[in-house]
């Protein structure tokens, strides 16, 4: 008898598929869908065809295709806009509801301030009130230093005529002048000045309220400019009609129509004809 090779023997038998394993195509979405945009495309390059194609709309039937482009690329670029719509609006609602949370309480904004912003506001306004007033107090001590230095000034001057007068009757030989003691109440009088001076300087300096304390660095009163519009014919000659005027201009006068029922004099409105 004949021996036989098992391994030989045996008929081939095809590997199984690993069916564990999830197919992508399973996955919602995994097929991947064309978006609106990829939708669009191939309509815009018929929109660009056409325009070089036709660079200009000369006859009834041109004009019939350029409407049919139209109509189709109106129709692809709102289902673009309605596509981002549906993406975008759940996140702006989103970042609404945020913001409308944080802002309750706090916005940047100064137009719409929040309950804490408002708070902080009333703070500053005691504040200020404050600085102004301790402010006129230090203004008017400086002025009164100011007088002080005039008056120290005065009687320095005073005092060293006196000096000279006595150094130069004594140079005569005349015996009762006391020149020591001129010279003494010259002295004592520039010493006076020259201290009036320092408390006038000083004085001066600290006109400018500083508020210190906390953390933070200290606050003072500043200067904020506001303008206001006094001849504005005068100003609109100066500056000339500048693009940024001219539209607010139209923008009250399209206001002042719609009250009015007509434009004020000055605005004219032309027409012109287009699809």
């Amino acid at each position: 008898m004949v021996g036989v090779d098992a391994a030989h023997s045996a008929p081939m038998v095809a590997p199984m598929l690993d069916r564990t394993a999830l197919n992508p195509r399973e996955v919602i979405g995994a097929n991947h869908p064309p978006g609106a945009i990829d939708l669009a495309k191939s309509t815009l390059e018929e929109l660009g065809k056409f325009l070089n194609d036709y660079p200009v709309v000369t006859n009834e039937d041109e004009a019939r295709k350029a409407k049919l482009i139209n109509d189709r690329v109106l129709l692809a670029l709102k289902g673009v806009e309605d596509e981002r719509d549906g993406k975008v609006r759940p996140l702006n609602n989103q970042v609404a509801a945020i913001n409308a949370e944080y802002h309750r309480f706090h916005n940047t904004n100064e137009k719409k301030p929040g309950l804490w912003n408002t708070l902080v506001k009333e703070l500053r306004i005691r504040l200020t009130n404050f600085a102004r007033v301790e402010e006129q107090k230090r203004r008017a001590a400086a002025e009164a230093a100011k007088k002080a230095v005039e008056e120290a000034e005065r009687k320095a001057r005073q005092a060293e005529a006196a000096e000279q007068a006595a150094a130069a009757e004594a140079a005569q030989g005349v015996c009762d002048t006391d020149f020591a003691g001129a010279t003494e109440q010259a002295a004592a009088a520039f010493a006076g000045f020259q201290r009036a001076s320092r408390f006038a300087a000083r004085a001066e300096r600290d006109t400018k309220v500083r508020i210190v304390g906390g953390f933070g660095k200290a606050i003072s009163l500043r200067d904020e400019e506001t303008l206001t519009v006094t001849d504005w014919k005068a100003a609109i000659e100066e500056i000339g009609l500048a693009d940024r005027i001219a539209e607010a201009i139209i923008t009250e006068a399209r206001a002042y129509r719609k009250s009015m029922g007509e434009l004020p004099n000055g605005i004219t409105a032309t027409f012109d004809r287009s699809l």
